[in-house]
């Protein structure tokens, strides 16, 4: 069996944060990134508009 890897990174700028998770199942790649996305949320991190940032970077959702 072969391990499988997802990666997050911070997407602030200058921001050298990352997120790594390793699994030992057999897994589609949205299932990797839907498991890993949750652990994030959990950690603190956020997901604004598709992007990713660490719990370090408060996001603001820019407006229209």
């Amino acid at each position: 069996m072969a391990t499988t890897t997802h990666q997050i990174t911070c997407a602030a700028d200058d921001c050298d944060a990352y997120s790594i998770t390793a699994f030992l199942q057999p897994l589609t790649a949205e299932d990797r990134a839907a498991r890993h996305r949750q652990q994030l949320a959990q950690d603190g991190w956020s997901d604004v508009e598709g992007r990713d940032y660490c719990p370090d970077h408060p996001v603001t959702v820019p407006t229209p």
